[in-house]
């Protein structure tokens, strides 16, 4: 991600600009008193030339030119003087602002390494319960009593989908930390997509929701993770599914773009995103909905993460919504050289 201006660049340039306009300011100032006496320097001269040199009028000129003059200069100075004072205090709040934003970027790292030592922690249990439950429902050492075989596939699916969540929020904790690393190769689209889809069929099917896949018969190479790429479309394909009442559609399209990159849409006829929600929809941990009786579950974790993902891929992301009349994601990567390959689904 590009670099953002810090506070103290901010008040540097502003500094920067405070300066050129005190120099401005006591430039103009200073040049209109150098107008102001040549110009009452002609006219004392012209006056000594065309009349009798009389002591008083030298004087009473020479007054007036300082009446005029001084006044300037003074004013001058104060306003040099306030520009400095300026300059010192935005100077002092720049220093504030450092610490503040070390302190904050402190705060956030130990919240990322908690995070992330929790997830840990937390993982190794929860295999060992989806492993041993799994096992228990499958009856490998004997059968079970089939309400016993229900319980342990419930426990089983209820860990698998905890996983999936402490997975989230430990690729979260990595990727603000910088250390979410890409295992990149030259990935088959179709593949990606065929795989994911497997999945969100299944999800849509229960949810009474009609899916659909469009590609175009030849697409660009793209270099990528492919399980990162698939965690993308998961994510973004089972938000769609989720927040699409029964009866609606959700649909995926890859095509390429006019300078050779890959796009995928993903549209949904669902309940869509009010504009003053969608900062809210994209922030870790949000929720539209942020009720404890809420219709949806989830963490909130979805929209985020996938959004650091592409961007980690060099692409971007985009999200259009109007409530009522569904959600559009579109993710963009970037071009890689070589030939385009030829998919078949």
């Amino acid at each position: 991600m590009r670099g953002r201006a810090t506070p103290r660049a901010l008040l540097d340039a502003l500094d920067g600009k405070l300066s050129r306009l005190g120099a401005i300011g006591a430039s103009l100032l200073l040049t209109a008193a150098a107008v102001t006496t040549v110009v009452t320097t002609h006219f004392l001269i012209r006056h000594l030339q065309d009349a009798p040199v009389r002591a008083m009028s030298v004087v009473q000129l020479a007054v007036e030119m300082t009446v005029v003059i001084f006044p300037m200069i003074l004013y001058a100075r104060r306003v040099i003087a306030e520009l400095n004072r300026s300059r010192t205090k935005l100077s002092m709040l720049g220093r504030r602002l450092e610490v503040a934003a070390e302190q904050a970027h402190q705060a956030n790292r130990a919240k990322s390494q908690f995070l992330a030592n929790m997830s840990h922690e937390l993982r190794t249990p929860l295999n060992a319960i989806i492993g041993f439950s799994s096992i228990m429902q499958k009856g490998m050492f004997g059968d079970l009593n089939p309400k016993y075989a229900e319980y342990a596939g419930m426990v089983c699916d209820s860990g698998t989908h905890l996983l999936a969540i402490i997975n989230d929020i430990l690729d979260l904790a990595r990727a603000e930390s910088n250390k979410l690393e890409l295992r990149e190769e030259d990935i088959d689209i179709a593949r990606v997509i065929a795989l994911s889809s497997t999945i969100v069929r299944e999800m849509a099917d229960k949810a009474g929701v009609d899916y659909d896949v469009t590609m175009v018969d030849v697409l660009p190479r793209v270099r990528a993770d492919s399980a990162k790429l698939r965690q993308i479309l998961i994510n973004l394909l089972g938000n769609a599914v989720k927040f699409t009442p029964s009866g609606g559609k959700v649909s995926l399209s890859a095509e390429a773009t006019p300078d050779g990159g890959l796009v995928f849409r993903i549209a949904d006829t669902g309940i869509g995103i009010p504009a003053d929600k969608m900062d809210v929809a994209m922030a870790p941990f949000g929720q539209v909905d942020s009720r404890l009786a809420r219709k949806y579950e989830g963490t909130g974790l979805g929209l985020p993460l996938t959004k650091r993902l592409v961007e980690m891929h060099g692409g971007t992301f985009d999200l259009a919504s109007e409530p009522g009349r569904g959600t559009v994601a579109t993710v963009r990567l970037p071009k890689i050289p070589g030939p385009a390959l030829k998919m078949a689904v």
